[in-house]
Formats: structure tokens, sequence, C-alpha cells
């Protein structure tokens, strides 16, 4: 009864997310509280979706991937109507060249296919 609000880390991979909300959601219906997603994100590299907290891992630079998984997660998530919301990872303070986009392989989701994706998410819960 101290709780406000319940919040969890979204890094779930790809084709994942609905066990991961059931569990979520019975604590969510139990406690009767609002909910939303205090970090989530997958990076731009071949592999990430499958592993999408692994910073560490190796692969080729994949805008596509990271937005299937944007992708994934945001409609999975729309059919929950307690998750309230996402606070993505990662936006720096210094971003890199838009030109540069294309070769970045981290996190942050300027000028990559992941940005229509949150875009268009974001927009339709406008409406």
């Amino acid at each position: 009864d101290a709780v406000d609000i319940i919040s969890s880390s979204g890094y779930y991979p790809l084709g994942g997310w609905d066990a991961q909300l059931d569990r979520i959601g019975a604590v969510v219906v139990r406690e009767d509280k609002p909910f939303f997603f205090m970090e989530s994100g997958c990076p731009s590299r071949v592999g990430s979706s499958a592993r999408p907290n692994d910073w560490t891992l190796h692969g080729a630079v994949s805008g596509g991937e990271q937005a299937e998984w944007y992708r994934d997660a945001f409609e999975t998530c729309a059919k929950r109507t307690w998750v309230q919301g996402f606070m993505l990872w990662d936006w720096p303070p210094r971003l890199y060249a838009l030109d540069a986009a294309a070769t970045d392989d981290d996190y942050c989701i300027y000028g990559k296919p992941a940005a229509d994706v949150v875009r268009q998410h974001y927009a339709l819960r406008r409406q």
C-alpha cells in the first residue's frame, strides 16, 4: 500500500513479451496500481532482438532488427490496457550526426528505422 506505481525494465527478447506481460500483469492486477516501463530498448545490431539487454553483443549494424523489436514490444503491450508507457533507453545528450545513424549499433533510435516505429506508435495512441 506504500507503492504508488509499479514499473519494470523491459528488455525482453523478440517474441517473449507476452510471457513477461502475463507475469507482470498478475502483480499489476493484484495490487491495482498503474504500471509503466521505466527503461526499455534494443541495440541496432544483428542478434540484439534476442538479447536486447546485452550491450556487449557483437553483430553487424541492423536498424531493421531494432525496428522489428520495437514493433513487437509496442504491438504486444498495446493489447494490455494497464501498460501506460515507456521510458526508452538510450537518448544521449550528444547525438551522433544524422548521416552516421546507419552505422551506429547502439540503443539510440535517432535517425534509424526504429524512430519511425516509435513515432507511429505514439501518434496512434493520441487518436
